[in-house]
């Protein structure tokens, strides 16, 4: 199968064409004029310079593609304005570049989000992708309005999507912090507690590859995500096992989260990317639950995560470590 990947060379997206290359597929990737090839180098894979807001681009890279399997986009960004020119009018574009070929792909799976979705609505509940969308933030109002325009402008070309909460897993840099604080002997409680759903990429990956031209996967979305629930205290605790460390509970007020994300502000006109924390990152820390039900993945698609949280936490870890950067 020939597969076109946007994003193939970022965190995920390397994951994703590691496997798919495994399992025997034609991969083509979209990059950045005068972007590397970074964890990609060397791999036999055609490389096409491009961009999702070049619509002229597109048609080269997607020549010959069964499907297309788009990770591109932004999770930082400036403004409103800048996530949906990216999240929303890029997958457009793409889509559109799709449709005008004489044989276009036959799938689109696209990433999207548990921001799209916003939090469950109550104590114990678990978010069904039958739920409304009801995202709190721009990032995830960027999210639902590609699900919305994509589903819309595919025409003959069977869409899929996939809504993963946090994603962590080797080469991520934002879990990475984590990490290191645990290393320092730290474990920040920050604010009330938050139950959450965590997804291994590598567990991403292997749920991307089922839905490749399965019917069962077209014209859905799914929620993808590691077995159970924690909220950060827990999942430090795992981290601490397998760093092997002890260490000391430090418990962070709401009011000091929130002069860190005002200074994040402030100063984001002077940084090279936008800031992590902001005004609507701390609106999502404030939310009691962001917890997904994967039923719908096992019943369509019989898919089930191969490695528990703790292990894919050690693996992890482990690969932080022999790669420097632990």
């Amino acid at each position: 199968m020939r597969v076109a990947i946007t994003g193939g060379t970022g965190f995920i997206g390397s994951h994703l064409a590691e496997l798919l290359l495994a399992e025997g597929h034609e991969l083509s990737c979209l990059v950045l004029p005068g972007e590397g090839r970074r964890w990609l180098e060397g791999l036999p894979i055609r490389f096409l310079e491009g961009s999702l807001l070049d619509s002229r681009s597109l048609g080269p890279f997607l020549e010959g593609a069964d499907a297309i399997v788009h990770l591109a986009g932004l999770t930082r960004a400036r403004s409103e304005a800048e996530f949906m020119a990216v999240n929303a009018d890029g997958a457009v574009n793409l889509v559109e570049a799709a449709r005008k070929l004489g044989r276009p792909p036959r799938q689109v799976i696209a990433m999207s989000s548990l921001a799209a979705s916003g939090p469950c609505g109550g104590e114990g509940t678990c978010l069904d992708e039958d739920a409304p969308l009801r995202p709190l933030t721009a990032y995830g109002r960027s999210k639902a309005a590609l699900e919305e325009l994509v589903a819309r402008e595919a025409g003959p070309i069977a869409c899929t999507f996939i809504r993963a909460p946090g994603v962590y897993g080797p080469r991520d840099p934002d879990f990475l912090q984590y990490f290191k604080l645990v290393k320092r002997g730290l474990r920040l409680i920050v604010g009330k507690r938050s139950q959450l759903s965590f997804l291994y990429v590598k567990t991403l990956a292997r749920a991307i590859s089922a839905c490749l031209l399965n019917p069962a996967a077209y014209g859905q979305a799914f929620f993808v995500a590691d077995e159970g629930e924690y909220d950060w205290d827990q999942f430090s605790a795992l981290i601490e096992l397998a760093l092997g460390r002890r260490t000391r509970r430090v418990r962070v007020p709401e009011w000091a989260v929130r002069a860190a994300a005002l200074a994040s502000a402030a100063a984001g006109p002077f940084l090279r990317r936008p800031p992590l924390l902001t005004e609507d990152k701390l609106l999502e820390m404030r939310q009691s639950r962001w917890v997904v039900s994967t039923a719908k993945a096992k019943r369509l698609l019989g898919f089930e995560p191969s490695l528990s949280t703790e292990d894919a936490i050690a693996e992890t870890a482990a690969w932080y470590r022999e790669a420097g950067w632990l």
